[in-house]
């Protein structure tokens, strides 16, 4: 189981980051590879001039940051924005970032737990502490829309991860988050699926949110007009059927490049799976081709930076302590892509009681700066199947590897 454009002041933003979705599960569950087990994309926001990066929020667990209520909120359609370098991303659920526009001499101020800042463009960034969000969550998806953030995670907490609704939440600063409620109800709302609510991802296109969401073990996408929902099961069948194209349909994540081009990243397994998806992001142009790299098993996740895409993967069982993030570069969104020697770049510190970090998704911010939000045992006596969402800075190199990541209390 694992596992976007918005409008701030005078500046539009185009962001999402959909990635995350995975985390591995026993025989049978998420993130469990079986034989002809189908796999998962992930969706964004679609890229304009002048956009930047991408950014999608997780939900955790703890009592921290909430600000209660519910609300929808529409998101402003992308524009060109002034400044900023091309980057793209697509939709988090486990794995994406969507670019956003950038204004020139944007400031940075840094912000992490404890810790608070600029975002550029007119971006409050607030303080926040590790987890971000109340109760149990994980395989968060963050992205951003009409100026503000969104997390669309997994609900956790649930015997062999059978839940059965997505919820979102919404924040203004990073810091404080309110529960926007249910935005999909598998009972419902899906024909073809009860259970196994799993890793969903977002993207924005035209005037429509795209919700690629794990139910069954297979894939299915959902439509609506606001982030909030609520989501309708456009298809009313899978995306993705259980068994196809040799992985575990699970942990959908969307790259929107900078060319207008649409990816989907999914699967759980030794390798994953990416397909360009059509102008109508409901179809697949051509068959999902298969990304290898090293301790691959779920979780995909997708971004450009820089003219590098960057593909980003939970290695491990969700169930262990030693789950982890790696990634590896490229020329291509379809792969292949070089694993750097440094990896992982997100793992555990027992010292800190900090277990089983995976399952991410990225956020960039029009000022250049990175945010990842991922998951984690729950603090105290957290486990597999009881996990909750932080986020931490995403800091990289001079020759564009990520400076790995201090994942913080």
């Amino acid at each position: 189981m694992v596992k976007r454009t918005a409008q701030l002041c005078a500046l539009p933003l185009l962001a999402a980051f959909v990635f995350a979705c995975g985390s591995d599960a026993a025989p049978g569950g998420p993130g469990t590879p079986t034989a002809g087990a189908a796999s998962q994309p992930r969706a964004g926001a679609s890229p304009t001039a002048g956009s930047g990066g991408a950014y999608a929020p997780p939900n955790g667990g703890g009592s921290n940051n909430v600000a209660g209520g519910a609300g929808a909120s529409g998101g402003a359609p992308p524009t060109a924005g002034a400044g900023g370098g091309a980057e793209a991303g697509g939709s988090a659920g486990a794995s994406g970032a969507v670019g956003l526009a950038g204004a020139s001499g944007a400031a940075a101020g840094g912000a992490g737990a404890g810790g608070a800042g600029a975002g550029g463009a007119g971006i409050a960034i607030g303080a926040w502490k590790n987890p971000i969000l109340p109760s149990y969550n994980a395989d968060p998806q963050i992205a951003m829309f009409g100026g503000k953030f969104y997390i669309y995670p997994t609900t956790d907490g649930f015997a062999d991860w059978l839940g059965t609704k997505f919820h979102a939440w919404s924040s203004p600063d990073l810091a404080k988050w309110t529960d926007e409620g249910v935005v999909l109800d598998l009972g419902p709302g899906v024909s073809w699926a009860d259970d196994k609510a799993w890793a969903p991802g977002i993207a924005f296109k035209g005037d429509t949110y795209y919700f690629y969401f794990c139910a069954g073990q297979a894939i299915g996408v959902a439509t609506a007009k606001s982030p909030t929902g609520p989501f309708k099961d456009v298809l009313g069948h899978e995306l993705v059927k259980q068994g196809a194209y040799g992985v575990q349909a699970i942990d959908p994540y969307v790259l929107m490049d900078d060319d207008g081009r649409s990816y989907l990243y999914f699967g759980s397994s030794s390798s994953a799976r990416v397909v360009e998806l059509n102008e109508d992001m409901i179809s697949f142009k051509g068959t999902p081709q298969t990304i290898t790299i090293g301790g691959f098993r779920e979780g995909s996740v997708a971004f450009k930076r820089n003219g590098k895409y960057y593909f980003m993967y939970s290695v491990g069982d969700t169930r262990d302590a030693a789950y982890n993030v790696a990634y590896g570069m490229g020329s291509s969104p379809m792969g292949p892509f070089t694993k750097p020697a440094v990896n992982p770049v997100l793992a555990k510190n027992d010292a800190q009681g900090i277990l089983g970090t995976g399952h991410n998704s990225v956020l960039a911010m029009p000022n250049g700066d990175y945010y990842i939000a991922y998951h984690r045992f729950a603090i105290p006596n957290g486990d597999g199947t009881h996990r909750e969402v932080c986020l931490d800075k995403l800091e990289f190199n001079s020759d564009g590897t990520i400076v790995p990541v201090k994942p913080t209390r």
